[in-house]
């Protein structure tokens, strides 16, 4: 009789949380066994794995059931006794307080939150010394996950935005059935370097301000779509110019 098929349970963590906590964990024999929880996830079988990792097929089966139980915790070494949040709720706190600001700003030269940083702070604040994947699992539980920032203008105005979409809204509703008001706009797309993922709370996208005046290699594309029925028309370019918008 064939044994089921492993799962991983996902609702722990996402695929690239685990990747990135196996490539900042110090341990060897932790980031053994994310390794062997990211190979389950890829779909390989326990003994596929445990010849990849020279261990027994048993003991990657028990990895993967403790972590389907309890995440990252289940994988933790507990024979020295149950471990418990050394944390009280005022730090932990402190903590959401400090992953929501620059490290910048709580005294390190880095622009991102990384665990082996956070763990350095936390040793700093309170004298509290935490493994690798303790701390992405008290992170994950003050609600934070890796997110990849979106850029965003530093001369957007939310306000302007909002009283443009009033105005359009009230010239749509005041045409007739045979008026067309096409709205047309450009996109730039230039090589602008792919932004990291971030520690952030879920729901609340990290903004990354961005440098928009210096000249980069771009593609142009035009666009015009009529609001009431969706129609969209587009075309690009290398150049945006009064040329090429009037060609379009």
């Amino acid at each position: 009789m064939s044994r089921r098929k492993l799962e991983i349970n996902r609702k722990h963590c996402k695929y690239t949380e685990l990747e990135s906590t196996y490539d900042q964990c110090q341990d060897s024999a932790m980031k053994t066994k994310l390794l062997a929880i990211l190979q389950i996830w890829d779909g390989l079988t326990s003994t596929d794995v445990a010849k990849n990792l020279h261990k027994s097929d048993f003991y990657v089966r028990w990895w993967v059931h403790k972590y389907n139980d309890n995440g990252l915790l289940g994988l933790e070494d507990t024979r020295g006794g149950n471990r418990v949040s050394y944390l009280t709720e005022e730090q932990k706190q402190a903590v959401t307080e400090a992953l929501q600001k620059s490290p910048r700003e709580c005294g390190f030269n880095r622009s991102n939150w990384t665990i082996p940083l956070l763990k350095i702070w936390i040793n700093k604040q309170w004298g509290i010394i935490y493994k690798a994947s303790s701390l992405y699992d008290v992170v994950h539980k003050l609600g934070f996950t890796l997110q990849r920032p979106k850029n965003q203008s530093r001369n957007a105005k939310k306000e302007l935005q909002d009283e443009f979409k009033q105005k359009l809204q009230e010239l749509l509703d005041t045409t007739d059935d045979d008026t067309v008001i096409p709205y047309e706009d450009e996109a730039i797309i230039t090589d602008q370097p792919t932004t990291t993922a971030k520690w952030a709370l879920k729901g609340n996208q990290p903004i990354v301000a961005t440098e928009s005046s210096k000249s980069r290699e771009r593609t142009v594309m035009f666009g015009a779509v009529n609001p009431k029925n969706g129609q969209v028309i587009y075309s690009t370019y290398d150049a945006d110019n009064s040329d090429t918008f009037k060609d379009f």
